[in-house]
């Protein structure tokens, strides 16, 4: 997928302290800065944009608040970083915006016209993951064991149309499952859900499954990424056998239009430099990720990489919401 084809990691460059010169002379940011995360308060996303935005802030000299706006699959928040008109509120989000443009035909946001991209800050594969107490423990046993049940075998996802979705049902696809998808709001849900027995399988961003894997609450059976996440290096990858399950939940920050561009090169910059402090980086790298903060320009391409690749997917599958 879009990872592989990233070239080498560009972002961790020099770091710059404080504010920076912006297109005539101003400075910015003159004013408090807001994180908007499309997405609920305590998940991956939130927690790494607040250890995100407390180093910024302290950079900038300025505050940095994170905000909140969950609803319609990241759409809410999107938008409302689209339309504005301060320069001063920024979207952390993750790869469900390269899936959206395909699942919601009415959206009133462009994500490659309307937003700018700054940086991706973060890469977490997708961990294939079955119950701690399952008797699973290969892509081989959930065959076996979807051809014995009538029916088939269940699968949870955060939601229709996330990359988690996306991902199961590519494998179930590639491996031959029977398989029948059960939506609910949240990896931390979904993560409940699996521990519980009453779904099967499932794939969660390495984030959100890395603490649940260290545990035994989960099982962690295949990784749907080019490398493994920290503590899961025995657990073979998914691509080996079926290329085309590669999945990543990457985070990327975007700024509003109109963002001046020698400050889109400032902020991206400054992202590097904090995503290379050792506290954050050991954090992200611990939670089953990898510190990445490339180039704007490396980002566009790999946003416009990602909404071709899962435009194809959605439609193959005919995934609809609503």
């Amino acid at each position: 997928m879009g990872i592989k084809r990233r070239g080498m990691l560009l972002g961790m460059l020099a770091a710059t302290g404080g504010a920076w010169a912006a297109s005539g002379g101003k400075r910015w940011p003159s004013m408090p800065v807001t994180l908007t995360v499309p997405f609920s308060p305590g998940g991956g996303t939130d927690m790494l944009a607040r250890t995100i935005a407390e180093k910024l802030s302290a950079r900038l000299g300025v505050s940095v608040i994170v905000e909140n706006k969950p609803g319609a699959a990241g759409n809410i928040g999107a938008e409302m970083v689209a339309r504005d008109t301060t320069a001063h509120r920024l979207l952390f989000t993750t790869a469900s915006i390269a899936v959206n443009p395909s699942l919601y035909k009415n959206l009133r946001y462009d994500v490659r016209k309307d937003l700018v991209p700054v940086s991706l800050l973060t890469s977490s594969p997708l961990v294939l993951a079955v119950p701690g107490k399952s008797d699973i423990h290969s892509v081989d046993d959930l065959r076996r064991q979807a051809a014995r049940r009538d029916g088939g075998l269940n699968y949870g996802s955060p939601g229709t149309g996330t990359t988690s979705h996306l991902g199961c049902a590519a494998l179930s696809r590639e491996a031959g499952l029977a398989s029948t998808h059960i939506p609910y709001k949240g990896a931390g849900q979904v993560a409940t859900a699996l521990i519980a027995g009453e779904i099967d399988f499932t794939m969660l961003a390495a984030v959100a499954a890395a603490g649940h894997v260290r545990t035994g609450a989960i099982r962690a059976i295949g990784i749907a990424g080019r490398r493994s996440p920290p503590g899961m290096e025995s657990v073979p990858l998914l691509a080996t056998s079926y290329p085309q399950v590669e999945f990543d939940n990457w985070q990327a920050l975007f700024a509003p239009p109109g963002f001046d561009a020698q400050d889109v090169a400032g902020l991206q910059r400054g992202l590097a430099a904090i995503l290379a402090l050792p506290d954050v980086a050991e954090k992200i790298r611990g939670d089953g990720a990898a510190p990445l903060g490339l180039a704007p320009q490396a980002t566009a391409r790999l946003v416009d990489e990602e909404v071709a690749r899962y435009a194809k997917i959605v439609k193959d599958f005919q995934i609809q919401v609503g």
